[in-house]
């Protein structure tokens, strides 16, 4: 057989859900980089050309988590219900008129509304919620170590697409750099959400999660011992609460400290582009902690593997509240970004670990509800203490031992035990 025709043999026995994490991560990446580590590419140039202040753009940047807290429980129901395709596709199409509306605004209100609501919508549900609910009903077995991926493919848009935008914003400006990524997120979007996400399990298939033997195609049957909480179900447990508000403590630091951290690396006097290469770096940091705490979350708990990044969050927190120079700023980098990086693919993991996968778009939906609180809070908060005092120090020591606390409801998250009388090994021989 020759090399190609041997090369099309072995890629048609990869189990379809390894395309799926494939397409994921590329979706997060443009995702993640465009939207959301990218706000900060844009914080400068919008406060120089509108006057805004760094309150009322952090509160304009941080509609992202109420449109997500608000549409999360609907979005995690349109999910389950009609599909992670067909969500995606949609999505990728509001968020991308979002971005192309932002050309036209005219003052702050505007700039909430469109950025906040609009083009929020589009990533939130549609590159974001969709790609983490695809690959954690198609994992069982190695749901982390794939969630992982993703989120190490979010995690490349930092150092892959912010120096990319700050480089267009500089010799472009900033209108031209949001024309190419509205372009962009269509074409990159679209055709993947199109040919490799799919809107069933991979039981209906004919497949089995992980890639175990074929069953009979549209018998969505478990072979494994796994209880399908409803949401009602899960919300009626401890855990379900203890990991509502450790998330809801946690939520809104990432989103803190990437908003505020170019305009903090400026007023020290590093250059635009330095600085995203810093927050890139950040991000880069982050991509062996997204494997490596996945690892240990497959192997001794997601509880655990969240609990190590919390610490070393903490820690970086620590680190950046002091540093006044480059080794310092170095120090956090590491600290805090491989802290963070481990702790985004366990939050889904053990979610769907907990849960189940049946419901678990919607049940993530409201958690994301609630967690929505702090995302919005936590960057207004920043914006507001640099308003009054010039120093971003009281905001974040506050933050970080918002973090701190976050560990206690952490350690008392257990795992849940199905509703009384419940029997796990009938019920997945039944489903």
């Amino acid at each position: 057989m020759d090399p190609l025709g041997s090369l099309r043999v072995k890629l048609k026995d990869v189990y379809f859900g390894w395309y799926m994490v494939l397409a994921g991560s590329i979706i997060a990446m443009w995702g993640y980089g465009s939207w959301f580590y990218g706000m900060s590419a844009l914080f400068v140039p919008l406060v120089a050309e509108y006057g805004w202040t760094r309150a009322q753009l952090s509160f304009a940047f941080s509609m992202r988590s109420i449109e997500g807290g608000l549409e999360g429980p609907l979005g995690g129901w349109l999910i389950d219900k009609y599909g992670e395709r067909k969500i995606t596709i949609v999505s990728t199409v509001i968020a991308a008129l979002g971005l192309f509306l932002v050309l036209f605004v005219q003052d702050i209100f505007q700039f909430t509304i469109v950025w906040g609501f609009v083009v929020s919508l589009g990533f939130n549900l549609g590159l974001y919620d969709t790609v983490n609910s695809a690959i954690a009903k198609w994992f069982v077995k190695r749901r982390g170590f794939a969630l992982s991926i993703i989120t190490v493919g979010g995690g490349l848009g930092a150092p892959v697409v912010v120096p990319l935008m700050a480089w267009l914003i500089v010799n472009w400006g900033w209108r031209s750099a949001l024309i190419f990524v509205a372009t962009a997120t269509l074409v990159i979007c679209l055709p993947l959400a199109w040919f490799f996400l799919r809107d069933k399990p991979p039981e209906h298939y004919g497949l089995q999660p992980d890639g175990g033997a074929p069953v009979k195609q549209g018998i969505e049957k478990l072979t494994f011992a796994e209880y399908n909480f409803t949401t009602g179900e899960a919300m009626r447990t401890k855990s379900f609460w203890m990991l509502l508000v450790s998330f809801m403590l946690d939520g809104g630091i990432l989103t803190m400290v990437t908003m505020h951290q170019m305009p903090y690396l400026q007023d020290m006097g590093i250059d635009p582009i330095a600085a995203a290469g810093i927050l890139g770096l950040m991000a880069t940091m982050s991509l062996p902690g997204r494997v490596v705490f996945a690892w240990i979350g497959d192997r001794w708990g997601d509880r655990l593997s969240i609990i190590l990044g919390y610490v070393l969050k903490t820690m970086g927190l620590i680190v950046f509240i002091i540093a006044r120079d480059i080794p310092m700023l170095i120090l956090f980098v590491v600290l805090f970004g491989t802290g963070y990086g481990g702790v985004m693919p366990t939050k889904n993991s053990i979610r769907a670990a907990y849960f189940g996968r049946k419901s678990f778009a919607t049940i993530t939906g409201w958690t994301n509800f609630f967690s929505a609180i702090s995302g919005v809070a936590y960057p207004i908060f920043a914006g507001w203490s640099y308003d009054v005092s010039g120093s971003y120090i009281f905001s974040f020591s506050v933050v970080t031992v918002l973090q701190a606390v976050a560990i206690v409801f952490m350690v008392f998250a257990t795992r849940p035990n199905p509703p009384k009388g419940v029997n796990i090994a009938s019920e997945a021989a039944t489903t």
